[in-house]
């Protein structure tokens, strides 16, 4: 599997990596450490789906935790497989795939399709409008946002 042949295995893959690409059958968790090549596994598997086995691009579902990891994997397979293939295949973070999902199915989840997705910072600021517009006392809701954080993170476990 080479940016000239897809179909060709690729010979930069120690052996784990090299049948974890041959995994064809079903979903495969690709689970190792920094700089260990997931984002290398990931890619050559899914050309070799699409080049190979012929599957089509858009029931193939690449997902990471970075956008740089994500973007990294695109242009990787924009190069394998071509433009055009991997505008089909689903290739993101799991937060963007998962707000792509909502997006195509809103009306089952109960949204609008324009819905927003506040992260920590936005939901600070609107909790803080709302404390300012109703006039409410700051130090009684801040007691209650520590409190709040502290449950959170007691329930998400040990942070590293």
């Amino acid at each position: 599997m080479t940016e000239d042949d897809p179909r060709a295995p690729p010979s930069d893959l120690n052996e784990p990596q090299a049948r974890a690409v041959a995994a064809t059958e079903g979903p495969l968790l690709v689970f190792a450490g920094a700089g260990s090549g997931k984002t290398r596994v990931i890619t050559y598997r899914v050309a070799h789906l699409v080049a190979t086995l012929r599957v089509p691009p858009y029931r193939i579902l690449a997902v990471t935790f970075t956008n740089k990891a994500a973007g990294e994997m695109r242009a990787r397979l924009g190069r394998l497989v071509g433009a055009e293939v991997t505008r089909d295949l689903w290739v993101g973070t799991f937060h963007a795939t998962c707000a792509r999902l909502l997006r195509r199915y809103h009306k089952a989840a109960g949204l609008e399709r324009d819905f927003l997705i506040y992260d920590d910072a936005d939901q600070r600021a609107v909790v803080g409008r709302v404390i300012k517009e109703q006039k409410l006392a700051a130090t009684r809701c801040g007691r209650f946002s520590r409190a709040s954080t502290k449950r959170s993170r007691k329930a998400a476990g040990p942070s590293r």
